[in-house]
C-alpha cells in the first residue's frame, strides 16, 4: 500500500508570506497534494501554491482562483457546490465521524471525504471503515502527530493532514514534514 499523500490545512491567521514560505518547506519535504486555505486567498496566492504542485481548496465557498472546494461542515450542501465548482473542480466534504453523512456526500458528489479520527484508539475506526468500504479517497482531518501514525496508518487513509505546528515557520513545517514522511515510507 503506498503511503498517504499529505493535506495541508491553512490557519485563516497566517500572512501570505508565511503561508507560502510554509507550504513551500512542507512540499519539499514530502508528498504534498492540496492545501484547504481561506475562501479570501487572494488570485496570486493560489498561483504560488498551485505551481508548487498543491490543489488549492477555499474554505466554505469557492474562489474562481482555487481548483475547489473544501466544506467545512457536515451539512454542507455538496451537490450545490459541485454545481458551483463544476464537473472540473475538486468538492471535498468534513463528515466528521457520521458515516452517514459520509455517504450521503459521497452519493452526492464529493471528491474526497474528511473524517475525524475523534481519537486514536477508537473502539471502532471510522477511517479504516471507510477505506474498506468505498473508492472514493479519505482524509484523516484531524492533524497527526508523529505519535499516532503506528494507529492510524493501518486504517489505510489517502491523506493525512500534518500538525498545525508546521504553519510557525518554514523550519518547523520542513521539520514536522520530513518527520512523518520518513516514518510513513519506512
Amino acid at each position: 500500500m503506498p503511503a498517504p499523500r499529505l493535506f495541508l490545512v491553512a490557519p485563516d491567521a497566517l500572512s501570505a508570506d508565511q503561508l507560502l514560505s510554509c507550504a513551500a518547506a512542507a512540499c519539499a519535504a514530502g508528498d504534498a497534494a492540496s492545501i484547504v486555505t481561506p475562501s479570501s486567498i487572494a488570485p496570486a496566492t493560489a498561483a504560488k501554491l498551485q505551481s508548487l504542485g498543491l490543489a488549492v481548496l477555499s474554505l466554505g465557498t469557492a474562489n474562481p482562483a482555487c481548483d475547489g472546494i473544501h466544506l467545512d461542515t457536515a451539512t454542507a450542501d455538496v451537490a450545490k457546490a459541485r454545481a458551483r465548482v463544476g464537473k472540473n473542480g475538486f468538492v471535498g466534504a468534513y463528515c466528521a465521524a457520521s458515516r452517514h453523512t459520509a455517504m450521503q456526500a459521497a452519493e452526492d458528489g464529493a471528491d474526497y471525504i474528511a473524517l475525524s479520527q475523534n481519537s486514536y484508539a477508537p473502539k471502532e475506526p471510522i477511517i479504516g471503515w471507510w477505506a474498506d468500504l468505498f473508492e472514493i479517497p479519505c482524509v484523516a482531518f484531524d492533524p497527526v502527530e508523529l505519535k499516532n501514525l503506528d494507529i492510524l496508518l493501518p486504517q489505510k487513509p489517502d491523506f493525512i493532514r500534518p500538525g498545525d505546528a508546521m504553519w510557525e515557520t518554514p523550519e518547523e513545517a520542513r521539520r514536522i514534514v520530513a518527520e512523518l514522511t520518513k516514518r510513513m515510507n519506512g
